[in-house]
């Protein structure tokens, strides 16, 4: 994308970069608000309702212990799909993070291959690298009984499918299904993957799209009426999703959700900015795709997200990071605009990029 630009526009990309990186080296915005050391959390709150659905159905499961421990449960979106409870249920915690691994493994081997005829090998190794540093929370059991890292893998091999098998959409449509099963903040991707079928008449496609995008309204209504059964009258209401964090809140959104939480709070953010000019590199279909994708999440996040939910940023992982393994290339495609030597775009030789 980055080397079609005309150079007026390269110019003009470059110091945004610049104002982003100045601005995440020079700004300390509010740390995201956590739970006190030994304090409840959503965590603590997960694994209270699987332990309880041994004995009761979720709804009424999860109503009792959001009740008992404050938590709102109104409006019924305060109540997280019952998807990922069961699984837990059923397999375990130890057995959810296995398949969360597989889950991750997967992921990262369609990114390895996505790239293999358009990228050099050592390219080929830092996208591995950075899907894995992407991914490496799902080494923590506990942080899997959150649903944005759950969506986040299903994103993650979706995604890889957009980039290197736009063609082959019809497997693309089931991770997205079973992401938006357990979290509903999937929804962005199959809304852009609507638009982008219909925008290529390929109504196939957009049919898929559609059929997916209908049974998940039509969970999401049921799951609201069984909420509303449980719903008393002195029960919560969530204090709203419009705190309007603005980038901040996107950028701490990321880097607190994942590995970049051990870094001081500008390299933090920087780091957690990088990926998306890394992501610049691609072209075509997938470039647009992916430009929009992430864009939208960082509006979503920017604008909805709240101090305590920073765990959103972690629908975007593990495949935001593979921006990092791009940046070198998305650096010199913007230097050979500047320069009049254009960089060769990235995905000319795969068929439908």
């Amino acid at each position: 994308m980055i080397a079609r630009l005309p150079r007026p526009l390269a110019v003009l990309l470059l110091l945004a970069i610049a104002v982003m990186l100045a601005w995440c080296a020079t700004n300390r915005p509010p740390p995201p608000k956590m739970a006190k050391k030994g304090g409840y959390t959503d965590v603590h709150l997960y694994h209270d309702i699987v332990a309880a659905m041994h004995h009761e159905p979720y709804h009424q499961a999860a109503a009792e212990m959001q009740r008992l421990h404050n938590y709102p449960t109104k409006p019924f979106v305060a109540m997280r799909l019952p998807t990922l409870a069961e699984i837990d249920l059923h397999l375990g915690w130890h057995g959810a993070q296995v398949l969360a691994i597989m889950l991750a493994a997967v992921a990262l081997f369609l990114w390895v291959i996505a790239f293999e005829r358009t990228l050099h090998w050592t390219e080929q190794v830092a996208v591995g690298i950075a899907m894995a540093c992407g991914a490496a929370l799902v080494t923590n059991e506990g942080l899997l009984a959150l649903h944005e890292y759950w969506g986040g893998l299903f994103i993650a091999i979706a995604l890889a499918g957009v980039v290197a098998w736009p063609q082959k959409w019809w497997w693309i449509v089931l991770p997205i299904a079973c992401g938006l099963a357990i979290r509903e903040l999937v929804l962005p991707f199959a809304l852009l993957a609507l638009l982008f079928a219909l925008f290529s008449r390929r109504w196939g496609e957009a049919a898929a799209w559609v059929a997916v995008i209908a049974g998940f309204a039509a969970f999401m209504a049921w799951h609201a009426g069984m909420v509303d059964a449980q719903v008393r009258p002195g029960d919560r209401t969530s204090a709203g999703w419009h705190a309007l964090q603005g980038v901040s809140g996107y950028l701490k959104a990321v880097a607190f959700s994942s590995t970049l939480q051990r870094f001081p709070m500008p390299v933090a953010l920087t780091m957690a900015a990088l990926p998306l000019f890394g992501w610049l590199a691609l072209d075509g279909r997938a470039g647009a795709f992916c430009a929009l994708l992430w864009a939208g999440y960082a509006v979503m996040i920017g604008v909805f997200s709240r101090s305590d939910t920073f765990y959103w940023g972690a629908i975007v992982l593990p495949a935001y990071y593979v921006g990092f393994a791009l940046l070198p290339r998305a650096t010199l495609q913007l230097i050979g605009v500047l320069r009049g030597r254009p960089f060769p775009a990235l995905g000319k030789r795969r068929a439908g990029l």
